[in-house]
């Protein structure tokens, strides 16, 4: 709780007394945030909040109950999903970072406090379009859908069945160092690095002697090919509201070689994915949001006793007049175990409305789950958390 008083005043004070400091670098008519600070030439720092605060209602089931409807709860809860502070800057020409925090509350216990947590943390160098170099902790470069920022997500969340790929730290990033640039008239965009994966004990003999004895790091990657135009930035967008023409295909590969699921076993883990990402206006009034993703896992360290797993979804949104969004989305995933295939299939019916763009918005959304069959020979959705009813109202605010 001390941490969250703490983080408050500290967004309170960037509120009052940092527009202040920025008012050269606000009137120069350059982008920024809650404020922008120069302090030397091309040297300068910059401050977004994002907000994103959920009411949600889960229908929990008894597990020890029959398998009926009744034998369940709606449970009610009011979080936020997202309090994100997020600091980018320069300290030289092309010499650029960002660094991201996060706040969640714990699922475990509803009365536990607030984490703080670093969500992301790099330096680029930018020698030209064509190369980048960015070093830290980096969201992973396997799947455009992974890679997209949390601001412009389709829906109130990601497709988290699809994209349940193992993380050395936290939400898909790693700590690593990326190569990434456009190529052919920014054609081709490729994200390449080397990551930490899972290590080696480094302070000598031990337990964990048979945990990738090889040392070797994880490799990620991922091309994309752009028939219109292209995603310059770092994160790509999953919704870009007409501002560009996007129409493009891509895939992705990760690996790890000698990997653990928990136990002694060890096995070269691999993931790759092919995707495409439409984002396109029909007309002024109209804009189609249209994504697709295929992912295969072999020996994934996210799930125990779990030889091979695939996953798939698809999710449209038709923004009508800049402010009225219907949206769809399908997402599957399906583990392989020793005693049968688990298969969870979700369903779900939203609608935004955009007061401001990105920068206010309301989201609205129920999951639906399909009902497949599980390895426990009940039905998914009454066999664990997978498989819950869910509807979830969002409000954002992004600075």
């Amino acid at each position: 709780m001390k941490k969250l008083i703490v983080l408050m005043a500290v967004i309170l004070a960037a509120f009052f007394v940092m527009p202040v400091m920025a008012q050269p670098a606000l009137t120069s008519g350059a982008d920024s945030g809650v404020a922008k600070l120069s302090y030397g030439p091309d040297k300068w720092i910059d401050l977004h909040l994002l907000f994103q605060m959920q009411y949600t209602n889960t229908f929990i089931w008894d597990q020890a109950a029959a398998e009926t409807d009744s034998d369940g709860v709606w449970a009610s809860d009011f979080a936020p999903a997202r309090m994100r502070i997020m600091f980018n800057g320069q300290v030289a020409p092309n010499l650029t970072f960002f660094v991201e925090t996060d706040i969640h509350k714990p699922t475990a216990t509803d009365n536990t406090p607030y984490d703080l947590w670093l969500q992301d943390a790099y330096i680029n160098y930018k020698f030209a379009d064509e190369f980048n170099i960015s070093f830290g902790m980096i969201l992973l470069p396997f799947m455009h859908h992974n890679r997209q920022s949390a601001v412009s997500l389709l829906g109130v969340n990601y497709n988290t069945q699809t994209t349940n790929f193992p993380e050395s730290w936290n939400a898909w990033r790693d700590f690593g160092v990326e190569f990434r640039g456009l190529l052919a008239n920014k054609m081709i965009d490729y994200r390449i690095g080397v990551f930490d994966g899972i290590e080696r004990d480094a302070n000598g003999p031990g337990t964990d002697d048979d945990i990738n004895p090889s040392g070797l790091p994880r490799v990620t990657g991922r091309i994309q090919v752009n028939l219109m135009d292209a995603e310059e930035g770092f994160f790509y967008s999953g919704n870009y509201l007409g501002k560009k023409r996007i129409v493009s295909f891509g895939g992705g590969v990760d690996y790890m070689k000698e990997a653990t699921q928990g136990t002694d076993a060890v096995e070269d883990y691999m993931a790759w994915t092919v995707d495409l990402t439409v984002d396109y206006p029909i007309n002024p009034n109209m804009v189609l949001a249209f994504q697709a993703a295929y992912v295969a896992y072999t020996w994934s360290p996210a799930w125990a006793g779990v030889e091979d797993a695939s996953a798939y979804f698809a999710q449209a949104g038709l923004l009508l007049n800049g402010q009225f969004q219907p949206v769809l989305k399908y997402e599957t995933l399906t583990r392989e175990y020793a005693t049968g295939d688990d298969i969870n299939t979700y369903l779900y019916v939203g609608f935004n409305y955009f007061i401001n763009g990105h920068n206010a918005n309301v989201k609205i959304e129920y999951r639906h789950p399909m009902g497949e069959n599980d390895t426990t020979g009940v039905t998914v959705d009454q066999a664990d958390e997978s498989g819950e009813k869910k509807f979830t109202l969002q409000a954002q605010i992004f600075i």
